[in-house]
Formats: structure tokens, sequence, C-alpha cells
């Protein structure tokens, strides 16, 4: 059985939205000691300017308010050239060479688990240094903050790589035959849970789902238009994130069917679309789905109602108002917004069928890196 310390310094490879946040949050567990960052370029003229961009955030405010308050003044010091968060010890590997996962010497530094953070590499199958299983070459486990992706339509997914959400399947994680693990996105680890719940109560009577992700600017817009690149399949991309709302895709229909194979064993229809608006953080997700019989809001509230009680860590039941800003900071993988259930009787041939619009919220970045750390969780053994 591969296991890893849970004394081993964590490896980050990246440092954008994902891997600064997952730096921040590994900065607060008493196990650890240290925390090691690849980036493979240098940043700035010097390591204040890093301890600048790890020390606020325009999301989230200070690092120091993050971890204790407002009372903190010294969470981020640099001593003898080194960085400290919340005094665990920052190893910033920024060598050109170590762009190339293969080349990260985590093992030089006792890192047996890495987080892939910069989305870059997503096919498991490949097995080259510079892929995502090169970092296996100096390291224990790697897991994937985001979807795999399998180029070569033809290939199997590989044995000891596996897809699991918090709150579906963290029962399908096997410690001596997994060492690749994808974490899925932001998105699915919103709508998996509730499209699990609504699975595991409906069975054959649940027909089918539409859902869109009304979700928060990514480094992957633009500030302002630009010219596309030669050959860019989607130019909307291009377009000012500022200015507009940008119909995008997303890998959630594929990962949840991934990890709620019941989906396709029953037959249940599904579908997906994305839509990209001018905030920074906190996204909604609004299911739409179709049942056989008659159901009410009140009966839709007390699935998820019980979910949220099994799986409190996952899923909050609300019955407030919200809006898009009180969700920034929830560590929860999805909120239901029961007060904005909608729902819909007809009948036809003497059957009745039931819509019913579904709406949950989540913190697209926090929010996914809190669901990082319950799979953090999961491989040490502390679950």
């Amino acid at each position: 059985m591969t296991t890893i310390s849970p004394k081993s310094p964590v490896g980050i490879n990246g440092i954008g939205r994902i891997g600064k946040l997952m730096a921040w949050l590994m900065s607060t567990k008493e196990e650890l000691e240290a925390i090691v960052i690849s980036t493979g370029r240098k940043s700035g003229k010097s390591l204040d300017d890093l301890a600048t961009y790890l020390g606020y955030d325009s999301t989230y405010g200070p690092y120091a308010r993050f971890i204790s308050g407002f009372g903190r003044e010294k969470a981020i010091e640099i001593n003898n050239d080194t960085l400290y968060l919340n005094g665990k010890k920052l190893v910033w590997l920024n060598d050109q060479e170590y762009r190339v996962p293969g080349s990260i010497p985590w093992s030089k530094h006792g890192v047996e688990l890495v987080f892939d953070t910069t989305g870059k590499m997503t096919d498991p199958t490949k097995n080259e240094d510079n892929s995502l299983r090169g970092h296996l070459h100096n390291a224990k486990k790697v897991v994937l903050t985001a979807p795999f992706k399998i180029k070569n339509k033809g290939a199997m997914m590989p044995e000891d790589a596996v897809t699991v959400v918090g709150g579906v399947n963290f029962d399908r994680y096997d410690p001596a035959a997994h060492t690749i693990i994808s974490n899925a996105s932001c998105t699915t680890n919103c709508c998996a849970p509730p499209i699990k719940a609504l699975v595991d109560h409906f069975g054959d009577k649940f027909i089918s789902y539409a859902l869109t992700t009304v979700h928060a600017a990514t480094n992957s817009q633009q500030v302002l238009d630009v010219l596309p690149k030669d050959g860019e399949k989607d130019c909307r991309k291009t377009r000012s994130i500022i200015n507009n709302i940008i119909p995008s895709t997303t890998g959630a229909a594929n990962a949840v069917i991934e990890v709620i194979p019941e989906i396709r064993t029953l037959g249940i229809g599904s579908q997906a679309s994305s839509l990209r608006v001018p905030t920074n953080t906190a996204s909604i997700v609004i299911l739409d789905i179709s049942l056989i019989g008659e159901y009410d809001n009140d009966y839709m509230h007390s699935i998820f109602s019980k979910y949220s009680e099994r799986n409190p860590e996952i899923m909050r039941f609300s019955d407030k108002q919200l809006v898009s800003s009180d969700i920034i900071g929830s560590t929860h993988s999805t909120i239901y917004d029961a007060l904005f259930t909608h729902r819909r009787t007809t009948k036809r041939d003497g059957q009745l069928y039931t819509m019913v619009d579904l709406n949950f919220w989540y913190d697209n970045e926090f929010g996914y890196v809190c669901s990082l750390d319950r799979l953090y969780n999961l491989i040490i053994g502390k679950r």
C-alpha cells in the first residue's frame, strides 16, 4: 500500500488562483512543517514580490486576516532568504527546468503528495516527463485539480487513476491502487452531490437533467478584447470579461457521469452548459430536472435537507435569499438555495411528470480548495 505521511511537506505545482489558496489553507495545518511550491520561473525582482502576492488577495483580503482574524501582523515573514507562511517554511522551486513535472525534485524536499494546479496536464495516459504522470518520478501520488482529459479517444483510463468527489464516491479511492487522482472541477463538486442525492432517491423515475453554471470569471478570459490566436476555436474567450456574459464550455456533464455511473445504467439524460460573468468568485449551478410523478417543493427540500445532514461538510441547506457575494469564503462544495426552487407538474397519457428548477451556489475558488483539503485528508488517512 502506498501511504502518505501526514507530516511530509505538501507539493503544489503552479501558484495561480487554486495554487495560492491551497498554500494558504495548507499553512494552517499543525502537522505540516513545510510547503513546496514549484513555478518553474521566477517572479518579480525579489522574494518580497512573492511574499506580497501570497500576503494579499483582491477577493479574499489579506492572508493574515484569513488565518487569524484582524490581529495578526507577522503572518508572512522572510528570514535568511526563506519565506514563512504562518510559521511554515515555503520552499520555492523556480528554476526554468522545473516547468517539466518529471524534473521537479519533489523527493529531495520530502514531498510525497503533489497537487498539480496548473490545469495544463490533464491526461493520465501520458507517460513522458512533461505530463501529469511525470510527477510520479519523484513523488508517490499526484492530485489533479481539474477533470481528466484523455486526448486519445481509444485509450482507456489507467488502473492507477481515479476521479473522486466528496459526498459522492470517496469510497472508490484505493490507496494501494491509485496514484493519480482527479478532484474533478469546482462545478462538478457543486452539482455531483445533489445529482447523487436525486439518483439515489428517484432511481428510474429520474428522466433527465440539464445543468447550466453561471460561473465567475477565471484567468482563461481576457480583461479587454484581444486578437484571437492562429487557429483559435473559441473566439469568445478573447472578449472582455469586464463587459460581457461569455458563453463557454464545461466538462461537468462527463465528469458527473464518471463519478455517478448509475446515470448511464439508468439511462438518465444529461447535458451541461456554461456562462462566464463579470464577478471575481462565487458561482451558481442551475439544475433543471425531469421526474416521473408529482412532487412539490417541500418534497424536494426534504431530499437535500437529509443529504446535508448526512454530509454537512459538503452541502449546506439555505433558506435565505442569497446573492453571489454571500457565498465568498464558503467552505462547502454546494449550497442548496431552497427559496429559489421552482417546479411545474404536467400530465400526458394519464402519467404525471414534474419539472423542477433547482439552484446550488458555490465558491468556485476557496470552496473548491476546501474540497481539495477533504481529499487531502482522505489520502493521508485522516478521514
